[in-house]
Formats: C-alpha cells, sequence, structure tokens
C-alpha cells in the first residue's frame, strides 16, 4: 500500500494519513499539500551511479527539495538574495573572474560558503551522507535557483573545497545530465583556482621542499586539504609524478587518505537561510510557529535551520545533534557504519 502512495496510484484512508502523520512526525497538512516542487538531482545524478546508493541519494534529494520549499515560502516575508551566478565553459578563467567579481583580496578566501551565498546559491546543510559529500542543482521554476547541498560530518577543509567544486558544476555545467570525467576535472580545475590561485600560492609553494611538515603549514594557511595542496603542487609542475607519489604514500601510511589532521579549523556553516527565517519570524532556537506556518515537522525546521549558522553570540548545535535530531524523522538518512 505504501508503495501505491508513494507511486500516486492510490490515496491512503483517513485513519492511514493520521498513522503515517504520527509515526514520521510531519502534521498530516503536509501530505494534502499540492504538487513538489521542481528539484532536479543534478549532480546527484551521476553520485549515485558511483557509490551512493539510491536510497541514501533519495533522501539527500528529498531533504534538500523540502529546504528549497521552505526557503521559497520564506522569501515571501523576507527577499532572498539575488542571483549572480555566473555562465562560462573556462573553469579557470571562471575562478578568477568571479574573484574579481567578489572583490576578494589575494590570498586564501577567509569564507567560502558565505561567498557562495553572495552569488545568491542556496547552500543547504544535509545531514551526514555516507559516500556523498555535496551536490549542486538548478531547481524551482524554470530551473533559476542555484543549490548546494553539503553533507555534514566532513572536516573544515574538505567542506570548503566540496562548496567550491559544486559551484564549479553551477557555473560551468548549468544543465547536468550525465557525469564524464571531463566534468569532474572541470570542476576541480575551477575549485583549486579559486580556493587556491596560482598566482597567489605559487611562491608558497615553491619556497620549500614540500614536506607533510610543509604541507601541515600550507593547510594552516590555506585551509584546504593536504591532499589538494599535494596535487596543486603537480599541477603547477613544482613537484613531479615521482615525488608527487611517494608524498602520497606518505599521507597513505599514516591513514590520512580519508581523514587528516585537523589545525583548528572553524568549520564553515552556511547563513542565508537561517538569516531569511530570523528576518520573517524572529531570532529563535525554537521553530514550532515556523512549522506550523508551513505544515512541516517542527523536529525537520530544528534540523534545516539548527544547522546553519547562528546569529552572533549564539551557540550553533553539533554534528551530533543536528544527526540526532533527525532519528525519527521521514527523510532521516542511514547511520555510517
Amino acid at each position: 500500500m505504501i508503495a501505491h502512495i508513494e507511486r500516486g496510484r492510490k490515496q491512503p484512508t483517513a485513519d492511514l494519513l493520521e498513522t503515517l502523520a504520527q509515526l514520521l512526525d510531519f502534521p498530516t497538512s503536509f501530505f494534502r499539500q499540492a504538487d513538489c516542487l521542481e528539484m532536479p538531482k543534478g549532480s546527484l545524478l551521476f553520485r549515485s551511479k558511483a557509490i551512493v546508493g539510491k536510497k541514501v541519494i533519495a533522501e539527500a534529494h528529498e531533504h534538500s527539495r523540502l529546504s528549497l520549499e521552505l526557503a521559497l515560502r520564506l522569501s515571501a516575508h523576507a527577499k532572498l538574495i539575488p542571483i549572480r551566478v555566473p555562465s562560462c565553459d573556462d573553469p579557470i578563467e571562471a575562478a578568477q573572474e568571479l574573484r574579481i567579481t567578489l572583490d576578494l583580496p589575494d590570498g586564501p578566501i577567509d569564507e567560502v560558503i558565505r561567498c557562495i551565498e553572495r552569488l545568491g546559491v542556496l547552500v543547504i546543510p544535509l545531514p551526514e551522507i555516507r559516500d556523498c559529500d555535496a551536490f549542486a542543482t538548478w531547481a524551482g521554476p524554470d530551473r533559476g535557483i542555484p543549490v548546494i547541498g553539503l553533507s555534514g560530518g566532513r572536516p573544515a577543509d574538505r567542506i570548503r573545497l566540496s562548496a567550491a567544486h559544486e559551484l564549479g558544476h553551477l557555473i560551468l555545467h548549468r544543465s547536468i545530465h550525465s557525469a564524464t570525467k571531463l566534468n569532474e576535472e572541470e570542476a576541480y580545475s575551477f575549485a583549486s583556482e579559486f580556493t587556491m590561485p596560482a598566482a597567489d600560492i605559487y611562491n608558497d609553494l615553491a619556497a620549500q621542499k614540500i614536506s607533510l611538515f610543509r604541507l601541515a603549514e600550507l593547510k594552516s594557511k590555506w585551509r584546504v586539504s593536504m591532499q589538494a595542496i599535494l596535487r596543486r603542487s603537480r599541477e603547477l609542475q613544482i613537484i613531479n609524478d615521482r615525488q608527487y607519489r611517494y608524498v602520497m604514500m606518505q599521507i597513505s601510511q599514516r591513514g590520512w587518505r580519508s581523514e587528516e589532521p585537523e589545525f583548528k579549523s572553524v568549520i564553515e556553516r552556511p547563513r542565508a537561510l537561517r538569516k531569511i527565517s530570523e528576518v520573517a519570524f524572529g531570532y529563535s532556537d525554537s521553530w514550532e510557529r515556523l512549522a506550523r506556518e508551513f505544515n512541516l515537522s517542527p523536529a525537520f525546521v530544528a534540523s534545516v535551520l539548527g544547522a546553519c549558522e547562528p546569529p552572533q553570540g549564539q551557540p550553533t548545535q553539533t554534528t551530533k545533534q543536528r544527526v540526532g535530531d533527525q532519528a525519527n524523522n521521514i527523510i532521516s538518512f542511514a547511520k555510517q557504519a
């Protein structure tokens, strides 16, 4: 019966709908709403064809769609940031021009996510997704709203590069229909030039021999992973392939391929979505009124807005709290093994 309901073949009885609403912790009014907002899967299309399971993809997609609907409903009370995402075919040129557009100084970017939000991109915090750091898509009416979803539970340096990578997809690949190696290489080239401009980082890379100790120093400055900096060294021909493989072997031997040492990095979080809610409904860490207004679960609203950056001086939920808040939620994510 559930399968028939999900496919639109049958409608639940009043009693069944009430039971579903109680079990899933969403009001019955949520299920009686009009058709869903159009939300293409974007780069999730090829995430699912790689190593990410269909169930996880479906959950990430639904979570983002509901978050986008929430943002658009809030926009009736507070204006969204105007969209200024450029379109370009060349990843290096796109990154260089975007830094000029954002009036960024030379060197590392202080807040990558805030820069992306200034372009009108809606950055949505997601619960921890296994095997998927982020995704991007153009959604909404006429697919005119750029959206980036960022998985929770990731290191600070990984979040920054993932966000820049997905911004590259939005700029370079407006219509993503399938994955190609070239698409991914272009998005990575954009992210590298955007976060580590060749003109700015070259002297840092060439000043001393590339070693684990030197990579750690540069990671603290540029706030991207040691592996990303090492790859940048090879791209700019500071080191050759043999030297690259040697240092990568050292990183692997220490178990840093999937999780590197952290150096007191501050984890960046989206701000715009919560800011819109604050303008519309005031400053609060209790979102029952907002949930009632938009026929949503208070737990869902708390999971989304609570994972955003709060007003200055207020604490932010920990990743553990954010994931735990969704334990009984319709769009909860499978626990990571």
